[in-house]
């Protein structure tokens, strides 16, 4: 069982951030993904029996929390395609501002549109995932964690 943290970048603290300016930068699922990572640096293998805990507490706390995104000038969504002739592509979320502000402006020089940030949530993804077959899922802090999961929050 996983509790929720207060500091989650939930939608409450996102409003609060809004209107303060304060508690934006903490999310549950980023604490999660790194201590995934550091597990999984530690027994070299993703089905270790360590990691179940781990993948259930990423599994539960994902549809808590907002994300945010990158749009360009016709609202459209920043697409990562898999590979150059492949139409699938994944989108990148960010956790926090903090991971925004440092990963958008890492993927705003390989774009040349200008881009804005958008809030995103795990509803809206399963949204596009119905809409577009060639949405494959997204990449959460693409500039430090890395961390992919598909359209339906699976890893």
């Amino acid at each position: 069982m996983t509790a929720v943290s207060k500091n989650n970048m939930n939608p409450k603290d996102y409003q609060e951030y809004q209107e303060k300016n304060i508690k934006a930068s903490k999310s549950q699922l980023k604490n999660y993904i790194q201590i995934y990572a550091d597990t999984v640096s530690k027994v070299k293998n993703e089905n270790a029996p360590e990691l179940e805990i781990i993948k259930n507490n990423i599994r539960e706390t994902y549809p808590t929390e907002i994300y945010f995104t990158l749009t360009d000038e016709k609202d459209d969504f920043v697409k990562l395609t898999l590979t150059e002739s492949s139409k699938e592509y994944i989108i990148p979320v960010f956790t926090d501002i903090r991971e925004y502000a440092i990963g958008s402006a890492k993927i705003s020089e390989l774009f040349l549109d200008k881009l804005e940030m958008k809030e995103i949530t795990p509803e809206d993804i399963s949204e596009i995932a119905g809409e577009d077959e060639y949405f494959q899922g997204f990449v959460i802090n693409p500039h430090s964690q890395n961390f992919n999961m598909d359209c339906n929050g699976n890893f």
